[in-house]
């Protein structure tokens, strides 16, 4: 299967293979659900004695269905994405990602993550970068320069620069472009639009939206409100004392 994308990004074709079942990922074994990730009545404290950041989070998410989590800072939405990628470990409960742990290498190589903080080596340029990111993905004959999302996101001219002498911005680009040239899918991404000047965050938009659209599965957190008008066809979340509820409507 190929994908377009949107006018913003008119032209762009990636590749991307038919939508999946989650018990093809699993060696044929059954999984009886319908969630790509699901997390299951999952806790989390930091410290024995300290308050519970989670108190039994539900969350399932299916194949090519966006999921936004809002919250002020601290209020643990960014502890959900990190749990449902297996970076954290929830201290009681159930995460799965296609019927595997989070933690496995099956479920690994469905994921693209991208964090606040730069998952980027800073001495090395952004094509080593990413030439090195490949090499770990098994990403056989990964170019950076025919990568259609290296384009998109304008990051060809910067190619030979070194990552630790990027902005904050150019960073992020660059490390969404790193989460993504293995075409996994399940995109995690904490507050993609921070730190976005307006065309990256209208590119970056339209991008999410056509990975949705074509059977990615994405998980976004965001500390503002306004992040849901970016991207309306969301199931928006927030989380209240430690719980992870629907978003009313403004």
């Amino acid at each position: 299967m190929v994908f377009f994308f949107a006018p913003a990004l008119a032209g762009l074709v990636l590749q991307y293979p038919r939508r999946f079942t989650v018990g093809a990922l699993t060696g044929g074994y059954r999984v009886a659900t319908d969630c790509l990730v699901e997390l299951r009545d999952v806790w989390k404290r930091y410290a024995y004695g300290r308050g519970w950041v989670l108190r039994g989070v539900e969350l399932c998410i299916a194949e090519g269905q966006g999921v936004l989590v809002t919250g002020p800072n601290g209020s643990g939405k960014t502890t959900v994405l990190k749990i449902a990628v297996g970076l954290v470990r929830p201290s009681r409960g159930r995460v799965r990602v296609a019927g595997l742990p989070p933690t496995s290498s099956g479920a690994k190589r469905l994921m693209g993550v991208v964090l606040h903080h730069s998952l980027l080596y800073d001495e090395l340029t952004v094509r080593e970068n990413l030439e090195y990111y490949a090499r770990l993905y098994g990403a056989e004959g990964y170019d950076p320069l025919r990568d259609e999302v290296v384009e998109a996101l304008g990051l060809r001219r910067y190619l030979d620069a070194k990552a630790g002498e990027l902005s904050f911005g150019w960073r992020k680009r660059a490390n969404i472009a790193r989460a993504l040239l293995h075409r996994p899918r399940l995109l995690a991404i904490d507050e993609p639009f921070t730190g976005l000047d307006d065309d990256a965050v209208g590119a970056l938009r339209v991008l999410l939206e056509d990975l949705v659209a074509r059977g990615v599965s994405v998980i976004a957190t965001s500390p503002q409100r306004s992040a849901e008008e970016l991207l309306p066809g969301f199931t928006h979340y927030t989380i209240r004392d430690g719980r992870l509820v629907h978003a009313e409507k403004p």
